[in-house]
C-alpha cells in the first residue's frame, strides 16, 4: 500500500521557466501567504548567524514563553513545531492510536487525513453542506463522539468560513477524543483561543506565523492546550526540527505583535475590496474571515485559471470531480497585485 503524500504547488521560478516570463511577473495567488515582506528581519538574521555553530535549545523555551505571552496562557501550555504541518502529523502520532478514527468536516486542509493514514487510522469525513459549506450540526456531533482526533480549521481553508460558536462548545462536549483547532489564519478573524483552551481540558489549538505573521519561509508554528495535551506531543517531538535562525525570528515576531497586526489590518480591507469587486464579474463569492476567497465560477474555473496563468498570475484550483471543481480560490495580496488580477480578470471572462 502507498504512503499517502502531500502535493505540493511548484515552485515560482519553476512556473516563471514553464510559462516563459520572467519570475518577478509571477503573482502567488494560490499559497495563503503574506504578500508583505519582513523588513525588520535582517536585522535579526544578521545577529544570530553569529551562533549558527550550535543548535537551538531543544525546548525552545523562547518560543513557548513569546507565544504564551501573546496568547495570555503559561508557558508550559505551548509547544512548538516547523509549521502547523509538522504538529499535525506530531499530534496524530500521540493522540490517535494506530487503528483509531480520525475527524474532520471536509473539504479541508488534506494533511488532516494524510497523518492520519499514515498513523494507520480510519479517516472520517463529515462533509459540509451546499451551496455555503455551513458545518453540519448532527453528523459532526455523531462524528465527535466516536473520533479519537477531531480536525476543526476555524477559519476553514479553503473555504474561508467558520463554525458556529454554539457548535463547536456542543462539539467540545459531545467529543470522546481530543478536538484540535487549525488556527493559521486566527490573525484575519481576530479570534482569541485562549480562554477556550483554558475551559476545555480536551481542546487543542495550533497557530502558525507563516500567515499573519508573515514568516512563511520560517516553518515556525505553536499549540496551546492544557499540559498533559502538550506533554503528549512533547513526548513524540523531535529535539532540532526549528533552526536557530527560525526561533529568533519568530520569538522576535511574537514580541511585536503590532507590526503583524497593522499588516492583517491592511490585506482585511483588501480582502473587503477584492470580495466586491470579483461580486461585480459576477463570481458567487462566499464569506471569508481568512485572507483569501473562495469564488464560484462554474465549470469555466479550470480555463479561466490557464488563462491567468499566461499572465503570470497563479490561482488555486480544486481537482475534477471534487466538490469544489467549480470554485477558484484567490489569496489576497497588495493593492497593485489585486488590481493586476482584477483586470486580467476583466479581460478573460466574458
Amino acid at each position: 500500500m502507498s504512503t499517502p503524500r502531500y502535493q505540493w504547488q511548484p515552485t515560482t521560478a519553476e512556473i516563471a521557466a514553464r510559462i516563459g516570463v520572467p519570475v518577478q511577473d509571477v503573482i502567488r495567488f494560490d499559497h495563503n501567504t503574506s504578500p508583505f515582506p519582513s523588513d525588520w528581519a535582517p536585522a535579526v538574521v544578521t545577529e544570530a548567524a553569529r551562533h549558527l555553530n550550535e543548535y537551538p535549545g531543544a525546548d525552545y523555551r523562547p518560543i513557548r514563553e513569546a507565544a504564551a505571552k501573546y496568547i495570555g496562557v503559561d508557558p508550559d501550555a505551548v509547544v512548538p513545531g516547523a509549521g502547523i504541518d509538522e504538529l499535525i502529523f506530531l499530534a496524530t502520532r500521540a493522540l490517535a492510536p494506530s487503528g483509531g478514527i480520525v475527524a474532520a468536516a471536509s473539504p479541508t486542509y488534506p494533511l488532516y487525513r494524510i497523518a492520519a493514514v499514515q498513523q494507520h487510522c480510519r479517516f472520517l469525513e463529515v462533509p459540509l453542506l451546499s451551496p455555503d459549506f455551513a458545518f453540519p450540526r448532527d453528523a459532526l456531533l455523531g462524528a465527535a463522539r466516536d473520533a479519537d482526533l477531531v480536525w476543526l480549521c476555524i477559519p476553514n481553508n479553503p473555504t474561508g468560513n467558520r463554525i458556529d460558536e454554539d457548535l463547536l462548545t456542543d462539539t467540545l462536549a459531545a467529543a470522546g477524543g481530543v478536538v484540535v483547532i487549525d488556527a493559521a489564519y486566527a490573525e484575519f478573524a481576530s479570534d482569541d483561543w485562549g480562554p477556550w483552551v483554558e475551559r476545555h481540558q480536551n481542546l487543542l489549538v495550533m497557530h502558525t506565523l507563516s500567515k499573519g505573521f508573515g514568516l512563511a519561509g520560517a516553518r515556525v508554528g505553536y499549540a496551546v492546550g492544557v499540559p498533559e495535551l502538550i506533554d503528549a506531543i512533547d513526548g513524540v517531538r523531535p529535539p532540532g526540527s526549528i533552526s536557530s535562525l527560525s526561533v529568533d525570528l519568530a520569538t522576535a515576531a511574537l514580541d511585536e505583535p503590532n507590526r503583524m497586526r497593522r499588516r492583517v489590518d491592511r490585506l482585511n480591507k483588501q480582502r473587503s475590496r477584492l470580495g466586491s469587486e470579483l461580486d461585480q464579474l459576477h463570481m458567487t463569492v462566499l464569506p471569508s474571515s481568512a485572507n483569501f476567497v473562495l469564488c464560484l465560477v462554474g465549470d469555466s474555473a479550470h480555463g479561466l485559471a490557464t488563462a491567468l496563468l499566461e499572465d503570470g498570475l497563479v490561482v488555486r484550483t480544486f481537482p475534477e470531480g471534487s466538490a469544489l471543481a467549480d470554485y477558484l480560490r484567490f489569496t489576497v495580496r497588495a493593492p497593485e497585485e489585486n488590481d493586476r488580477l482584477l483586470a486580467a480578470l476583466w479581460g478573460a471572462l466574458p
